[in-house]
């Protein structure tokens, strides 16, 4: 388990697992109010999603959540760079994006026409810059918050 950061917001602690799986995620613990939820992120863009919080019970306020959810976005960096440097993913293998004009990357639900299969990825925390290895043998680079 690494501690990326403790909210300011909420108090609660945000962390990944050494065993965590796919899609990139935090976990966040408040021990006072007995709650977890978990948070996920991409490697291709900068949105924060909910995915789960437990127990049922115990569910915080909106706006808890809300500035949860603030503080991960904000923080997103620590987090892609604390989910790589333990789980060495993307969990970008094997999907299928297309490249837009302008070298914008977009993750497809599936394969399309026009879509191109990711084989391997690569990251740079210092940076901020994900390096897609495509099947078709060409590579792209995105810049996270350029």
């Amino acid at each position: 388990m690494s501690r990326v950061f403790i909210s300011e917001a909420t108090g609660a602690v945000v962390y990944v697992f050494t065993d965590d799986h796919c899609p990139p995620h935090v976990h966040a613990r408040h021990r006072g109010n007995d709650w977890v939820a978990r948070i996920g992120f991409s490697y291709l863009g900068d949105a924060v999603t909910l995915l789960s919080i437990a127990p049922l019970k115990n569910i915080p306020q909106l706006r808890v959540l809300n500035h949860l959810l603030g503080e991960i976005e904000a923080r997103l960096p620590d987090c892609r760079k604390a989910w790589w440097e333990i789980r060495q993913t993307t969990c970008l293998t094997n999907q299928w994006v297309r490249v837009l004009n302008g070298g914008i990357v977009e993750l497809l639900p599936g394969r399309e026409v026009g879509a191109r299969q990711i084989a391997k990825t690569d990251y740079d925390p210092g940076n901020e810059v994900v390096r897609l290895i495509l099947r078709d043998g060409t590579t792209r680079e995105v810049r996270l918050r350029s």
